[in-house]
C-alpha cells in the first residue's frame, strides 16, 4: 500500500468517527448543539497531527497554506459561487418554482463584518486544511486528481451527514434524513470545483474564500437549509436550495468539464 493511501485511510476513519461521535453528544442535549461548529477543527486537528508525525517541520506541514497563490484561483473562488447561485436564483424565479421577495433583496447590500470574517476563516481552515490540505493532495498524489476528487466527495459528504439531520431535527423540518441525504448529494457535486480551486495553486486559500463565499450567500439568497430559514428566494428548501436539488441539478451540469479538465492537466503533468 503506498504510503499516501495508508495516511488518507488513517485520515478518514479518524476524523469520521471522532466528528461522529462529537455530533452525536453536542445534538444529544439541547444546551450543546450551539457548539456543533467545534466538529469543523476535526479534519485540520487529524491533517496537522499526522503531518507532524511525518515531517517534523513546520514548513512541511503549513505548506497548504503558504504556497503561491494566484489571482485566477482567487478569482475563480470568489465568482464561481456568485454566479452559481445567482443562476440558480434567476432560473427558479423564472420557472415559478421559487419565490422571489423583493422585501429581502436590500440584504444583498450587507457585507460580513470583519468578526464574521475572522470565524469563518477559522471554520474554513478548518475544514479546508483537512479536505483539500491533507486528503485531496494525498489522494492525488497517489491516485490523481480524478480519483481523489471524487473520493474526497463522497467522505465529505458523509461527514456532513449527522450534522444536517441533527439541525434539520432542532428545526422541525420534514424528513430529515430525506433533507440529509440530498444535502450530501449536494456536497458530492460541489467537491469537484473546490477541487479544482485547490489544484488551481494547491493552496488551501482559494478554497477557503470559495467556501466563505458560498456559506454566506447561499443562506441569503436561497434559503439556510441547516436553520430552515428562507432566503431572497423563497419555497420548499429540499428543492430550492444550493444544498439541496437545485444544487444537484446545476452542479451537474459542469461535472463533465471538471472531469476532462483534471483529466488534461494530468496528461500535461506526465508529458512536461
Amino acid at each position: 500500500m503506498k504510503k499516501e493511501i495508508k495516511y488518507s485511510v488513517i485520515f478518514i476513519v479518524i476524523v469520521l468517527i471522532l466528528s461522529w461521535s462529537l455530533t452525536m453528544f453536542f445534538f444529544s442535549k439541547p444546551e450543546t448543539v450551539q457548539l456543533f461548529p467545534l466538529v469543523m477543527f476535526i479534519p485540520a486537528i487529524v491533517g496537522i497531527i499526522i503531518n507532524s508525525i511525518r515531517y517534523k517541520s513546520f514548513k512541511l506541514v503549513f505548506k497548504p497554506i503558504t504556497t503561491r497563490i494566484n489571482l485566477k484561483s482567487i478569482l475563480f473562488s470568489l465568482i464561481y459561487p456568485l454566479l452559481f447561485i445567482g443562476l440558480v436564483a434567476i432560473v427558479l424565479s423564472l420557472t415559478g418554482i421559487g419565490k422571489f421577495n423583493s422585501d429581502k433583496l436590500s440584504e444583498l447590500s450587507n457585507f460580513p463584518s470583519i468578526e464574521m470574517i475572522i470565524i469563518g476563516f477559522l471554520l474554513m481552515f478548518g475544514e479546508e486544511y483537512g479536505w483539500r490540505g491533507f486528503l485531496l493532495k494525498e489522494l492525488a498524489t497517489a491516485k490523481g486528481k480524478i480519483y481523489s476528487a471524487i473520493v474526497v466527495g463522497i467522505v465529505w459528504a458523509l461527514w456532513h451527514g449527522p450534522v444536517v439531520f441533527g439541525l434539520a431535527n432542532q428545526t422541525n423540518m420534514e424528513n430529515p434524513l430525506l433533507i440529509s441525504v440530498i444535502q450530501m448529494g449536494a456536497v458530492f457535486v460541489f467537491s469537484l470545483p473546490f477541487a479544482y480551486s485547490y489544484f488551481l495553486t494547491n493552496n488551501i486559500l482559494p478554497p477557503m474564500i470559495f467556501h466563505f463565499v458560498w456559506n454566506f450567500y447561499n443562506p441569503m439568497i436561497l434559503g439556510n437549509i441547516y436553520q430552515n430559514q428562507p432566503g431572497i428566494i423563497e419555497g420548499n428548501m429540499i428543492y430550492i436550495n444550493g444544498e439541496g436539488l437545485a444544487g444537484i441539478i446545476f452542479g451537474s451540469i459542469f461535472i463533465i468539464w471538471y472531469i476532462n479538465t483534471f483529466k488534461k492537466s494530468s496528461i500535461k503533468s506526465i508529458t512536461s
